[in-house]
């Protein structure tokens, strides 16, 4: 096999895994849900082109290369929410905004924000 056929192989079996589940968990979805409630403000940081195709209704749209440029326009009184298309972009914009001050909750992923999720009966874990 060849080296560029094997550097393919491995990349395309690193990018499966890292999309194949989620890392996010139960209780960091369910606590953002419960800011926007409060009035949180949603922020999609994929590009335009990918937030024009659908995105988590009430979002703001500002791609990851522009976060630290927004910093002035955002609500310094209300929690915000990241999410992307993999987690990837939303992780470090998550970082950039926590190191300036803001609570953040980092969903990941709108399809990790729109899942589905059953309640676990008080007292129980896991």
């Amino acid at each position: 096999m060849s080296k560029s056929i094997l550097k393919f192989v491995v990349l395309a079996l690193v990018l499966v895994l890292m999309s194949a589940c989620s890392r996010v968990s139960d209780e960091d979805v369910l606590a953002g849900r419960k800011a926007v409630e409060s009035g949180a403000m949603i922020i999609d940081v994929r590009s335009i082109k990918e937030y024009n195709k659908g995105h988590i209704e009430g979002s703001v749209n500002i791609p990851i290369a522009y976060v630290d440029k927004m910093y002035n326009s955002l609500p310094r009184d209300k929690e915000l929410v990241v999410y992307c298309r993999t987690g990837s972009r939303s992780a470090i914009a998550a970082r950039l905004l926590r190191e300036q001050g803001w609570t953040v909750h980092d969903v990941e992923t709108q399809e990790d924000w729109e899942r589905k999720i059953i309640p676990k009966p008080v007292g129980q874990t896991k």
